[in-house]
């Protein structure tokens, strides 16, 4: 194993600094990575108008070079629900499932099948409209594996692009009291009000556009928040923080779950402890999400950094 891959090194007590670790070409590694997430973009621009989006494995994807290969996907031949609408009849559908134990978990989950003009990529971050990255896939299992901390709450997901995966995995199997997915873009949120019509979950389950700089739209509070991979952009964390400290009712918990970055994730939790909320970054939070990491780090296109998913528990007092 190539240890100078191995940044979240155990015998530091899970304390680095990622800013001083020395990475060999890391100024190359970090071009080669945006490279792939826009060639993402780019194909979605250029491919013919009524071809299908990008799937969770597609080849040009940065999530299928550091998938932690906890998600499954099918093809289903039909839309898996008996109202046959426009919205439902022009989209792809799929089978989400990932297993824990001896228990399955699944949720349909609809594709758009026109591709994204540019218009749709400009303005608001739309990288959630393309396909399901590591930090989602592991926050839905994650959720799967913990349902307790869901029962009898009133959840929120925050960012959580064209699926809300690991939302509606909460809203489907946790018996939370109410959940609702949100999304900051509009085609997003649409996609998602689709995939609720087909599927059945467990407590009253919604979807709606949120915009983290606009004021709330209610006072309404949540007693779990879970967000993915939603620290990317240096501009928008400040609205981020102020969105979670408005919604996360005192003594509630949020789960945000995304890669180390570089600092953006000690950025991000310094900035939410200024605002009077407290952190816990947790970087072995599961062990089979471990085990897959460890796999990963032989895997020379993996880079810890960018692509191994840290927990950030945050609470209100």
């Amino acid at each position: 194993m190539d240890q100078s891959k191995d940044i979240l090194d155990l015998s530091q007590n899970y304390r680095i600094d990622l800013d001083q670790v020395s990475f060999v070409g890391k100024t190359n590694e970090k071009k080669k990575a945006a490279r792939r997430r826009w060639a993402i973009l780019a194909k979605a621009l250029k491919s013919p108008s009524g071809s299908q989006p990008s799937s969770p494995t597609d080849e040009v994807s940065v999530r299928r070079i550091s998938s932690f290969m906890l998600l499954k996907t099918r093809e289903l031949p039909v839309p898996p629900c008996s109202d046959l609408n426009e919205q439902i009849c022009k989209r792809v559908w799929f089978e989400y499932s990932l297993s824990i134990g001896q228990t399955s978990f699944t949720i349909n989950v609809g594709h758009r099948t026109r591709t994204f003009s540019a218009e749709d990529l400009m303005g608001f971050n739309n990288t959630g409209n393309v396909c399901i990255w590591p930090s989602e896939e592991t926050l839905s299992y994650y959720a799967c594996a913990n349902l307790g901390l869901f029962l009898d709450r009133n959840v929120l997901e925050l960012g959580g692009g064209m699926s809300c995966l690991a939302g509606l995995f909460i809203a489907k199997y946790a018996a939370s009291t109410t959940v609702l997915v949100t999304d900051g873009n509009r085609n997003s949120v649409d996609n998602v009000q689709a995939i609720l019509q087909c599927n059945t979950f467990s407590c009253p389950t919604s979807c709606s556009l949120l915009k983290w700089g606009e004021a709330p739209r209610t006072a309404l509070q949540y007693d779990v928040i879970v967000s993915a991979d939603c620290l990317f952009f240096d501009d928008a964390r400040h609205d981020f923080v102020e969105c979670l400290h408005q919604y996360l009712a005192p003594g509630g918990l949020a789960l945000v779950m995304a890669p180390q970055r570089g600092s953006t994730l000690d950025h991000f939790i310094i900035q939410s402890e200024t605002r009077g909320l407290k952190c816990k970054k947790l970087i072995r939070y599961d062990e089979t999400v471990w085990d897959r990491r460890m796999q990963l780090l032989n895997q020379d296109e993996y880079n810890d950094n960018i692509h191994y998913p840290i927990l950030v528990e945050v609470t209100k007092p």
